[in-house]
C-alpha cells in the first residue's frame, strides 16, 4: 500500500532535489485487537458529524464514541483506494460531505509507483462515495490522476462563527496545481496566481515549476462573506483573495455615471456606476466600493441611467442589458446602500427604457424612450407626460433617448434627431424646435447623446448619432454653432457612446477608444485618436483600456471618469494618469493575489508544507500559522501571520463613510517545521518532529526571530506514568474535539483529555494482526546505534502471565535482561506504556554492544518460549 511512511520519503526526496480536570481517567486495555482499528499510522485528524475520522495508509477510520469502538472505510468497501492523503469536512446543502484523496500503487515497468486517484466525497457518512472524474468532461482536465500529483491538502469556504456555507472547494496536489470549485465539487478547474505561472505550468516538455507545485491550503472565513485562501508551494505562500460582489466593484458594460452631489469635493466623495450587472458606487480614488443588486431593492438587474439630486439618487433599471423591458425607476436616499421602487405605471414595460435625465431649476427631466419625457417637480414623488412635439409628424420624435439641459432649454435626443424644447420660468413649455437628421451613407438620424459646450462664449451643441439601419445610415459625431439650426458631421467610421469636456477640448468615447478634438487650435479639426492608460510614479503603463468598447464619460472639476464593457477607469488629474478598475465577475478568479516569501520579514522558508486557519474567540479576526521549510535558500520553522484591522472614519463626506484597513503581520515563533496545526481557544497545537508542542497564541505574538521559550512539550504519559511515546517520536497529526485532544504518530494514536494536560493520558489500541500470535520480532531492524533511540520488542500474550525478555549475543551470551518476569494482560504488544519495553542497544554494564547479530528470548510462565532476532549496524 501507498503508506504515509512512503509519502514522507517522497519528501524527503524532494528536499534533496531542491538542495542537491484533575480527575484521573482510567487507562484500558483491549482484551483483542478491534478489527475497526486497522492502522498504526495517523496522518491527519478530522471531527466530522460529531465523530473522529483519521487518514491512514490503510484505509479511513473513524469513531463515534471517543474511540470506543472503531469502523473504517478502504478500498473494499467503498474507498477508491486505501491509502489516504488527505481528508476534510464542510457543511453541505444536505448535512455534512466528507472529502478524501486517495492514492494507490501501481507496478510499471518493473517499479513501484504511487498515483493519485483524485478526490472523492460522501454525503452520508461513507455509505456511499463519489469520485470527481477528471477525465469526462465537463472536469476533463489533465494532470489530476497519476504519478507525482499526490494530493496533501483539502479546504473549502466555511465560517465556523456563523456557520455560513458556501460552495467554494479546494485541492493541492504536489505536481498537478491547485484545484477549485465554486459549485461544491460539481465542475472544477485549475487556478494560478498569475497568467505567467498557468503558461509556465502547460508549456509543453517543462516540469511545474516551485510555485507550481502545491502542498496545503486554508481557507480564511473571518472575513464576511470574503474568502481569503491560503496556499503554500515550493516556492512561497499565496494568499488568493475573492472579495464578496457586495464588497467589490461589480458592474460591468458601464451604461452610466453620476457624481455625488452632497458629498463634497475631496478625493473621498462618491462615484456612482450603473451597468448590465447592478450598482456599484466607489470613491474618486477608486479604493473603497460598494455593489448592489436585485436583494438590495433594484426592481432590474441593468442600470441604464442615474441623476444624484436633492439627496436622492435615482435610477433607471432593466431586466437585462439586452432587454428593453424597462422595470422602471428605483430611488436610494441612503447613498446607494437601499433602493425603493417607484410605480411609474405607464412609464415601464417594453421598449420604455429610462435611459438619460436633465435638471432644469428644481424640475427633474427624465427620458422614456418611447413614452416620451417624464417630469417631476417634488423631487421624484410624482410624475406627469411631456411629448416632446406634438406638432410634428416625423417618424421617431418622440421616442427619446437623451436629454440636456442648457438654461431653460432641453435637448433632447430622438429617434428622428434633436427637439429643442423652451420652458418659460415657471416650466412651462413655450416652443420647441426639431431639427431633422436623413439616413445615408454620411449620416444618422437616432441622437443617442446631445451635450452643450461653452466655447469662447458661444453654444456649441454635440449630438452622438448612430443609424437605425447598418445598410442605411452611418454613425457620426455632429456639431452646431448656430443653436442647432444647422449641424457639420464629422464622421470617422466608428461607433461612439458618449461626449464630455475638458475645457475646450471635446472627448469623446466608443468602439475605437477615446478620440478627442482641440477647439482651442481648429473648431472643425478631425477627431484624434487619445491613448488612455493607467501609470505609476515612474510613468510605467500598468493598464489600458485603447482596445476595450468604452461606454460613457463624465467629467467634474479635474475628475475624468471614463466606463467601458469591463470597468471603468478615474482621473484626478485632468486625464494625466488614469486609475484602471477591471471588473471580476468569475468566481473562481482571484480579486487580488499576494506573494509571500523567504524575503517577507517573519517567513524565513519557501516550501510551505502545511498551514492552517486560527480565529479569535472575542473577534472573528484571523491567524495563519504556517510551517516553513527551506527551498534552495532560507530557514525551517513555525511562522504566524496575524492581522491588525484599522478603522478609518471620514466625516469629511458622509457619516457612515468607513474603511477597514487589515495589515498582515508575520514573525516565526519556533525553528523546527510543523506537520499539522490545532487550535483550542487561544491555545496552538503543532504536530512536529519534536512532538506534540503547544503554547498560549496570545504570548508567541510578543517573540520575534523565533523562539521554542514559549513552547511546551505535551507529556504523553499513561496513568502508571509509562511513556506512550518513545523517545523522538514524531506527531504527524493533531485535532480537538470538545473533550479531547487526538495526537496521530506512525506508531499509535493517543488521545489526551483536553480539561487538563497534565492528566494522564489514553493510548488508543496499537495493532498488529496480519502477524501470527506465535511470531515475534523486533524493530527498527536493523538497528542503528547512531540513528535510532530504541528498539521495541512486538509479542503476544493470549492468556495472563508473566513474562521474561532477555537478548543474547551470536554465541548465546546474556546481553541485557529488558523484562524480568513482570505481569502482562492478554492483549498485543507493545500497546500502553506499561506494556511497552524497549532496548537501547546497551550490555548489563551500560556500554553499547558490539555490531552483529543478536537474539532475544520472550518466555512466558505459562511455559511458551518464543525466539526473534535482531541487527545492529553502526
Amino acid at each position: 500500500m501507498y503508506t504515509f511512511k512512503k509519502q514522507l520519503l517522497f519528501i524527503l526526496s524532494f528536499i534533496f532535489i531542491l538542495s542537491a480536570s484533575a480527575k484521573t481517567e482510567t487507562l484500558t486495555y483491549f482484551d483483542l485487537p478491534n478489527p475497526g482499528y486497522i492502522s498504526n499510522v495517523m496522518i491527519d485528524i478530522i471531527k466530522h458529524d460529531g465523530a473522529m475520522w483519521f487518514a491512514t495508509g490503510e484505509g479511513l477510520n473513524y469513531t463515534e464514541d471517543d474511540g470506543d469502538t472503531w469502523l473504517y472505510y478502504d478500498e473494499d468497501n467503498g474507498l477508491v483506494s486505501s491509502s489516504i492523503s488527505a481528508l476534510f469536512s464542510v457543511p453541505s446543502p444536505s448535512g455534512q460531505r466528507i472529502w478524501v484523496a486517495t492514492n494507490h500503487e501501481e507496478n510499471i515497468d518493473g517499479k513501484i509507483f504511487g498515483l493519485s486517484d483524485g478526490v472523492s466525497f460522501s454525503d452520508n457518512n461513507g455509505d456511499t462515495w463519489n469520485q470527481i472524474d477528471f477525465e469526462t468532461a465537463p472536469n476533463d482536465i489533465p494532470y489530476v490522476w497519476g504519478g507525482d500529483r499526490t494530493i496533501f491538502d483539502i479546504a473549502a469556504h466555511y465560517d465556523p462563527l456563523n456557520e455560513d456555507f458556501d460552495n467554494w472547494v479546494f485541492f493541492t496536489a504536489f505536481a498537478g496545481g491547485f484545484l477549485a470549485s465554486a459549485d461544491g465539487g460539481t465542475s472544477w478547474r485549475r487556478i494560478f496566481p498569475t497568467r505567467a505561472d498557468s503558461i509556465q505550468f502547460y508549456t509543453a516538455g517543462t516540469t511545474p515549476s516551485l510555485r507550481n507545485r502545491y502542498f496545503s491550503c486554508a481557507a480564511d472565513t473571518s472575513h464576511g462573506d470574503s474568502l481569503y485562501l491560503w496556499a503554500g508551494t515550493a516556492g512561497g505562500l499565496f494568499q488568493y483573495v475573492f472579495v464578496e460582489a457586495k464588497e467589490k466593484a461589480y458592474t460591468k458594460f458601464i451604461n452610466a455615471v453620476a457624481f455625488c452631489e452632497n458629498c463634497g469635493e475631496n478625493d473621498s466623495s462618491y462615484i456612482y456606476y450603473g451597468g448590465s450587472t447592478g450598482f456599484t458606487r466607489g470613491t474618486k480614488q477608486s479604493n473603497n466600493y460598494m455593489s448592489r443588486f436585485e436583494d438590495d431593492g433594484l426592481s432590474g438587474s441593468s442600470i441604464t441611467a442615474m441623476l444624484d439630486f436633492g439627496g436622492k439618487l435615482f435610477v433607471g433599471a432593466t431586466i437585462s442589458d439586452v432587454d428593453s423591458t424597462s422595470t422602471g425607476l428605483d430611488i436610494s436616499t441612503d447613498f446607494g446602500e437601499t433602493f425603493t421602487h417607484f410605480l411609474m405605471g405607464p412609464f415601464e414595460g417594453l421598449n420604455n427604457r429610462i435611459s438619460d435625465f436633465a435638471v432644469i431649476n428644481d424640475r427633474i427631466y427624465m427620458a422614456v424612450e418611447n413614452s416620451g419625457i417624464a417630469v417631476s417637480v417634488d423631487t421624484g414623488s410624482t410624475w406627469q407626460q411631456i411629448i416632446p412635439d406634438s406638432s410634428v409628424g416625423t417618424i421617431g420624435v418622440n421616442i427619446v433617448h437623451s436629454l440636456n439641459a442648457w438654461g431653460d432649454t432641453l435637448r433632447v435626443g430622438t429617434d428622428s434627431g434633436l427637439v429643442q424644447i423652451y420652458f418659460d420660468p415657471a416650466g412651462v413649455i413655450d416652443s420647441t424646435r426639431h431639427t431633422h437628421f436623413d439616413e445615408n451613407a454620411n449620416s444618422s438620424a437616432k441622437i443617442v447623446d446631445v451635450e452643450t459646450q461653452l466655447f469662447e462664449g458661444n453654444e456649441v451643441i454635440w449630438t452622438v448619432n448612430i443609424p437605425h439601419e447598418i445598410t442605411v445610415g452611418s454613425p457620426i459625431i455632429a456639431r452646431s454653432d448656430d443653436g442647432g439650426v444647422s449641424f457639420v458631421p464629422f464622421n470617422y467610421n466608428a461607433y461612439s457612446s458618449d461626449i464630455a469636456f475638458l475645457g475646450d477640448t471635446t472627448l469623446v468615447v466608443g468602439d475605437s477608444g477615446i478620440v478627442m478634438s482641440d477647439n482651442a487650435i481648429k473648431p472643425l479639426d478631425p477627431f484624434a485618436i487619445y491613448e488612455y492608460f493607467y501609470t505609476d510614479v515612474d510613468t510605467f503603463v500598468v493598464d489600458s483600456l485603447n482596445n476595450d468598447l468604452l461606454t460613457t464619460i463624465d467629467i467634474k472639476g479635474d475628475t475624468i471618469v471614463i466606463g467601458s464593457q469591463n470597468g471603468f477607469a478615474v482621473s484626478l488629474d485632468r486625464g494625466q494618469t488614469f486609475e484602471v478598475t477591471r471588473v471580476n465577475l468569475d468566481s473562481l478568479t482571484a480579486d487580488l493575489v499576494l506573494h509571500y516569501t523567504s524575503s517577507i520579514e517573519g517567513i524565513d522558508g519557501d516550501w510551505i508544507p502545511a498551514l492552517d486557519i486560527q480565529y479569535e474567540t472575542t473577534d472573528p479576526v484571523s491567524r495563519v500559522w504556517t510551517s516553513v521549510r527551506p527551498t534552495y535558500g532560507g530557514a525551517q520553522g513555525i511562522s504566524v501571520g496575524y492581522s491588525i484591522n484599522t478603522l478609518i472614519i471620514d466625516t469629511t463626506t458622509v457619516p457612515h463613510d468607513t474603511t477597514v484597513s487589515s495589515i498582515r503581520l508575520w514573525e516565526n515563533v519556533y525553528d523546527n517545521y510543523a506537520w499539522n496545526f490545532a487550535f483550542a481557544g487561544d491555545t496552538v497545537f503543532a504536530a512536529t518532529n519534536d512532538g506534540l508542542i503547544y503554547a498560549e497564541g496570545d504570548s508567541l505574538i510578543t517573540i520575534f526571530g523565533g523562539s521554542n521559550s514559549n513552547w511546551k512539550t505535551l507529556e504523553m504519559k499513561d496513568e502508571q506514568g509509562y511513556d506512550l511515546l518513545l523517545d523522538g517520536t514524531p506527531v504527524y497529526a493533531v485535532e480537538v474535539d470538545d473533550n479531547y485532544i487526538w495526537v496521530g504518530t506512525d506508531d499509535r494514536t493517543i488521545r489526551v483529555r483536553r480539561d487538563s494536560v497534565a492528566a494522564p493520558a489514553t493510548p488508543l489500541y496499537v495493532i498488529d494482526d496480519k502477524t501470527s500470535a506465535d511470531e515475534v520480532y523486533a524493530f527498527p531492524v536493523p538497528f542503528s546505534q547512531v540513528r535510532d533511540n530504541q528498539l521495541e520488542f512486538r509479542f503476544v500474550v493470549e492468556q495472563q502471565a508473566d513474562i521474561t525478555l532477555e537478548v543474547y549475543d551470536f554465541a548465546m551470551n546474556l546481553v541485557k535482561r529488558v523484562i524480568d518476569n513482570e505481569p502482562f494482560e492478554p492483549n498485543f504488544y507493545p500497546t500502553a506504556g506499561y506494556g511497552r519495553r524497549t532496548w537501547d542497544g546497551l550490555n548489563g554494564k551500560g556500554d553499547e554492544v558490539a555490531v552483529g547479530v543478536y537474539y532475544f528470548k520472550v518466555e512466558y510462565s505459562t511455559g511458551e518460549v518464543r525466539w526473534g532476532k535482531l541487527v545492529v549496524i553502526p
